[in-house]
C-alpha cells in the first residue's frame, strides 16, 4: 500500500481520534509501518502531521540505539596473554 494513501486515510481518520488519543494512534501506525519495513524518510515524507513526526522520533529513540563500546571490557592485558604460547 502507497504511503500517500495511507496519509490521506490518516489525516481523514485524525479528525475522528479523540485528542488524548491521537498520539498512541500516530504511536501505533509509526510501529506498523516501521515493522512492515516502510522507510523513515519515505514516512517523514508522505506525513506532514506533527504527531506522525513526533511519534518517529519516539520509535527511533527506542529502536535504533547504537551499541556502546565499552573500552574497558577490551583491555590490551587480554590479548597479550598467550604471547609466550608460540614458542
Amino acid at each position: 500500500m502507497s504511503l500517500s494513501l495511507i496519509s490521506e486515510v490518516w489525516e481523514v481518520l485524525c479528525d475522528h481520534i479523540d485528542l488524548n488519543d491521537r498520539a498512541e494512534a500516530a504511536d501505533a501506525l509509526v510501529t506498523y509501518l516501521m515493522e512492515n519495513n516502510y522507510e523513515v524518510d519515505d514516512i517523514k515524507d508522505a506525513f506532514s502531521d506533527k504527531i506522525i513526526t513526533k511519534a518517529l522520533k519516539g520509535y527511533a529513540e527506542e529502536n535504533f540505539v547504537e551499541d556502546e563500546y565499552d573500552e574497558d571490557e577490551y583491555e590490551e592485558d587480554d590479548y597479550n596473554d598467550n604471547d609466550n604460547d608460540w614458542d
